[in-house]
């Protein structure tokens, strides 16, 4: 009996052995504020952590907010993202979004990769920063810099977001739009070449009210 208990003692210490430590899971923020919103497929809740890989969501007149060190991310209504810790050394979050509308608010601490319809949204510098991306549809982005500027690139292209402008971003735009563009250009704000990866137009604050509005809870905590 004895010579058995010391077989299960050393079965049970070698399965411990074998067994990797799980490595340490640093979370990606907290939510903050959740209506008619979902963490993956369960309704996500004030206080829920949010990991890797997590996918976000809200339903029509929905919003959720997530919190982390300097950085609040904002989801509007009926938009979707993903989270993930970003691999590129200029961002520490990157923000997948998949459909709607997402703000952000990061601080000097923090820096944030957003991605959308395949074209990379971010901070410019270092600076605290307040911006907003709009899914209009695969080829169409609205993107409002209301502080500090950005910094956006598709396909190898990039182009700077100066701070407090509203734009409509075309990508792989037809002839037809590029030629559009051109006509309507004035004073060679808007000039695009051929062929164009993609278009940045600046609209007017009245054209831009479909953009939703940018709420004072997400003020970063660097710039109150």
């Amino acid at each position: 009996m004895l010579l058995y208990r010391k077989f299960l003692a050393t079965v049970a210490a070698s399965l411990l052995v074998a067994v990797p430590s799980r490595p340490n899971v640093i979370p990606l923020g907290m939510v903050t504020h959740a209506e008619r919103a979902h963490l993956g497929v369960v309704e996500a809740s004030v206080g829920s952590t949010i990991f890797d890989g997590d996918r976000l969501s809200t339903d029509i007149g929905g919003v959720l907010r997530i919190s982390s060190n300097a950085l609040t991310l904002q989801l509007d209504a009926r938009s979707s993202v993903i989270l993930r810790h970003a691999a590129a050394p200029e961002a520490n979050v990157q923000a997948e979004l998949g459909s709607g509308t997402l703000t952000f608010s990061s601080g000097q601490a923090a820096n944030i990769a957003v991605l959308a319809d395949d074209a990379s949204i971010r901070p410019a510098g270092h600076d605290s920063t307040m911006a907003q991306i709009w899914v209009v549809s695969q080829k169409e982005l609205r993107i409002y810099a209301q502080r500090g500027a950005l910094n956006f690139s598709y396909h190898g292209d990039s182009k700077m977001i100066p701070e407090g402008t509203k734009c409509r971003v075309l990508l792989d735009p037809s002839e037809r739009e590029v030629a559009a563009v051109s006509e309507s250009d004035n004073g060679g704000r808007n000039a695009v070449k051929r062929p164009a990866k993609f278009i940045l137009i600046a609209i007017s604050a009245m054209a831009a009210v479909t953009i939703p509005t940018i709420i004072r809870a997400l003020e970063s905590p660097d710039r109150p």
